[in-house]
């Protein structure tokens, strides 16, 4: 693994920067493609599509470094106050069904 990125580093940055975000860019627009399909959708391909233009733009890696510190701190949250943890999963659960109910309701 590391020769490859020693690899891909020594490509020129006029060719490696604009693959990349073309890579990216692909990951975060199917984000918002499949964003409304049941199950996890965009989130995941959002999340790698963020990963891949991290690797050459500082400001993706900023947008990486925050959603990762949320979820460290989500993560210490839980650990330290599994209960008052849990409800709010339970709590964000029940709100994101419920605004799915009302908005195929709306649609249909």
């Amino acid at each position: 693994m590391d020769r490859l990125k020693r690899r891909w580093k020594r490509v020129p940055a006029a060719i490696r920067k604009p693959v990349v975000l073309a890579i990216g860019l692909l990951f975060v627009i199917a984000a918002g493609l499949t964003g409304w399909l049941p199950g996890p959708g965009g989130i995941p391909l959002f999340l790698v599509g963020i990963a891949i233009l991290s690797t050459e733009f500082a400001w993706a890696k900023r947008i990486r470094d925050r959603v990762v510190d949320i979820v460290e701190r989500g993560g210490r949250m839980f650990k330290r106050h599994p209960v008052i943890g849990t409800i709010l999963i339970l709590l964000f659960a029940a709100v994101i069904i419920v605004a799915g109910i009302k908005l195929w309701k709306y649609i249909y």
